[in-house]
């Protein structure tokens, strides 16, 4: 098949033309089956004049040459691949090679050229790591990589030529936060790892994506973890990737990792969502560590091998995976991995296990069932509800060596639901999920919960792992958010953060902190207690990491010196805001004056939120003048905390029409930065959408309208607001249109913060 195309040469500045064919777009340029269990090879060819590079799948096989002015560029021909992971580039980029391979390359805009060494050293590592690990060679030999200026997609796999946003790869020393480094690396990893799920193994369709995009956010950490091993990036995955997952799964929805109904395009868009990347990750590390990572790298090598170039459904991989494992020494296990994974694959939501003991008789009832955060939402029928649950545990005698155990001592069965365990000395606590290696909560009786909030308050906590105490932390908020504990446990338990010195535990409590301080800014007694409570567990870290860095300062301190500040800002310590106030000052009038990368996302903040009209002018103009894409969206958060209506009308504005300088991939982020801003920003944001209604939907569409809805409606917390877009929906009910469903949900979401803070603001105020 030939196609004929023409490229425009009077084009201005730098530019570039790249393909996105996936998920269903290849249509769209050639003729196929596009669909992914259908694969071909492609040889390409492409016109151009030759002042255009071009750029495809494999490397060059021959030039045509057809004039003076135009040439004929043909590639070698692809291995056997799906139409999505086909892609082509015409440009005037240019190329950078790592100095370990001369054909792993980056292309960026010539003025980026510097910024991508960092991501183009630390990719061929990375990606060599994978490539040991899986023991399979790629077939394609060589990798471009392109750092663009607009690209909707965050990455883009293409086979042999990966495309990402310039924000994610192009880093300046002293100006990008080590957040947006770490962030940009992992999902380089996670670009990486589709080389082999994925592009030389294949999901059939998308109905079970998560065979790719499940691995690749598992080995976007594995993988990273194995070049950098201080950065302990497998513990952050605890933090930054599993538990917001188990929050996001805890509420009522119907999407389960094996996808239900996926026949358009629209519902291929649909399933490709946080339980196909984030659930199905959490889910693939709870199964190396349940079978081990020998079985588990054995079966997937074979797995790899044996289905290279076809395509696979979840029966191949539980076949190479349960080879290995009856090959291996826990075979007496007489475990079936089909059925344990396909528990978790094709059920909605995930299990909390409660531990009651008996502290006369030394036995112990293990049960299961859903976990809701919502429990006014729990089903009739959910009692069929049930998972096999990989059950691992330590207690206070035996924690050095239990810790370091993450195969299941025993599985609780979806037949069983609940199992008998003896032999706990009756003084000991014990806790369950080592690691927080299973996808589930763990809720226990009061005694063993008091003895586990004592030892943490005792100068022997360091014994429970710093995973193991970020999971403490998260599940009691939750299980109190969710009204099946007392608020009093977790703000006892977290009366310990005053010596806690980890990420971990920080970021899981920081992560808790923050919803309650956004939900009872409505109830301000109750807000004001808990931000004193707040403060004084924040004060000792805060002063010893102070805004000064260090040279000495690892990554993980980085990380931890910006969410320990940021949230003793938050909490309005005087301290902190004063001193963020003086540092954005000299800022804004020494623009020379450089604030720490890693805290500028909050310093940017409060100077705006705290300062005048002319800040935000000030800050304005940064943003259209800075070329740093890490840098745009630091500033363009920043700009919706402010609390002026007419400049918050103004900043929306920009986000809906096409005649502003903000990109198309950033348009949302205006609207998420406004709402999450200030609490008061939703009814400025739901006035907007009030005054402005029609225009949303001609400029940007029904779909980005019921974004906006949806973010209103998640930060309201009062029924005088409830009411307000209650109103609103009734009142445009036909001209919303597709986006109706949205504003319904957005109207429940409003409703639901409301009544949470009606029956829970006044338990939190007697538990404070």
């Amino acid at each position: 098949m030939a196609s004929v195309g023409v490229s425009n040469i009077k084009l201005c500045g730098i530019w570039i033309g790249v393909t996105q064919f996936s998920p269903t777009y290849a249509r769209r340029a050639f003729p196929c089956m596009d669909e992914p269990h259908f694969k071909a090879t492609f040889t390409i060819s492409i016109g151009h004049y030759t002042n255009e590079t071009v750029t495809s799948n494999t490397e060059m096989a021959k030039v045509d040459e057809i004039d003076g002015f135009y040439r004929i560029t043909t590639f070698a021909t692809t291995p056997r691949m799906s139409t999505y992971l086909v892609g082509w580039s015409v440009h005037d980029y240019t190329m950078q090679s790592s100095t370990f391979s001369k054909d792993f390359k980056i292309w960026t805009r010539d003025s980026m050229r510097s910024r991508g060494t960092l991501a183009l050293n630390q990719g061929w590592l990375i990606y060599s790591a994978l490539r040991a690990w899986t023991k399979v060679e790629n077939p394609i030999k060589k990798m471009d990589q392109f750092a663009m200026a607009d690209f909707n997609f965050g990455a883009m796999e293409n086979w042999g030529m990966i495309t990402y946003r310039e924000s994610t790869v192009l880093f300046e020393n002293g100006t990008t936060p080590q957040r947006k480094i770490v962030s940009g690396l992992t999902t380089m990893a996670h670009e990486y790892a589709h080389t082999w799920f994925g592009n030389l193994v294949t999901p059939e369709f998308w109905d079970v994506a998560w065979l790719k995009e499940g691995f690749a956010s598992y080995f976007q950490y594995f993988a990273f973890s194995l070049v950098q091993p201080t950065w302990k990036l497998m513990d952050m995955f605890v933090v930054d990737h599993l538990q917001p997952t188990l929050l996001a799964d805890s509420v009522d929805h119907d999407r389960t990792m094996n996808g239900r109904d996926v026949g358009s395009p629209s519902s291929i868009m649909a399933v490709l969502d946080f339980v196909t990347y984030r659930k199905g990750a959490s889910v693939i590390r709870m199964i190396n560590h349940a079978i081990g990572e020998d079985v588990f790298q054995n079966g997937l090598h074979n797995y790899l091998i044996e289905m290279s170039y076809r395509s696979a459904r979840p029966h191949d991989l539980y076949r190479y995976l349960q080879r290995s494992i009856d090959s291996s020494n826990i075979s007496e296990d007489r475990i079936s991995i089909a059925d344990i994974v396909e528990s978790w694959a094709n059920q909605v939501g995930y299990p909390l296990i409660t531990v009651t003991r008996n502290y006369t008789g030394q036995r112990t009832l293990v049960t299961q069932e859903r976990f809701y955060l919502n429990r006014d939402k729990k089903k009739i029928n959910e009692e069929g509800h049930a998972w096999w649950i990989p059950l691992t545990f330590a207690t206070s005698s035996s924690s050095i060596i239990d810790f370091r155990r993450t195969r299941p001592k025993l599985w609780l069965s979806p037949r069983d639901k609940r199992t008998m365990i003896s032999n706990f000395r009756n003084t000991d606590w014990v806790l369950f999920n080592v690691q927080q290696i299973g996808f589930y909560r763990v809720n226990y009786d009061g005694s063993n919960w008091k003895m586990l909030v004592d030892h943490l308050r005792s100068k022997e906590f360091i014994s429970i792992p710093s995973v193991n105490r970020a999971a403490l932390l998260d599940d009691a908020f939750n299980l109190a958010r969710a009204g099946y504990i007392d608020y009093s446990i977790p703000f006892d338990l977290s009366k310990y953060l005053k010596t806690e010195s980890d990420y971990e535990p920080w970021l899981a409590a920081v992560n808790n902190f923050m919803f309650l301080d956004r939900i009872l800014y409505s109830v301000p007694t109750v807000h004001r207690a808990f931000r004193r409570h707040v403060e004084e567990l924040l004060l000792p870290m805060s002063e010893l990491l102070g805004f000064t860095d260090d040279p000495t300062d690892t990554i993980r301190t980085k990380l931890q010196r910006e969410i320990i500040l940021s949230a003793s800002c938050t909490v309005n310590n005087a301290d902190c805001l004063e001193t963020a106030k003086a540092l954005f000052r000299s800022w804004i009038s020494a623009p020379n004056e450089a604030i720490s990368a890693d805290l500028k996302s909050f310093i940017y903040c409060i100077g705006i939120r705290t300062g005048n009209e002319e800040d935000w002018y000030t800050v304005w103009k940064k943003f259209l003048v800075t070329d740093l894409h890490s840098e745009q969206e630091l500033l363009l958060s920043a700009l919706g905390c402010s609390r002026n209506p007419i400049l918050l009308n103004k900043y929306l504005r920009s986000s809906i029409f096409s005649s502003s300088r903000i990109r198309k991939q950033y348009r949302f982020s205006i609207v998420t930065a406004v709402t999450k801003g200030n609490p008061e920003n939703v009814d400025h944001t739901l006035e907007f959408v009030r005054n402005n209604l029609q225009s949303i939907i001609d400029s940007r569409g029904y779909d980005f309208l019921g974004k906006m809805l949806t973010a209103i409606g998640e930060g309201m917390t009062t029924n005088q607001q409830t009411n307000k877009i209650r109103r609103f929906v009734n009142e445009n009910v036909e001209r919303l249109g597709p986006a109706s469903k949205a504003a319904r949900k957005a109207v429940e979401s409003a409703a639901e913060n409301a009544a949470w803070v009606q029956k829970y603001a006044p338990i939190i105020a007697k538990s404070l």
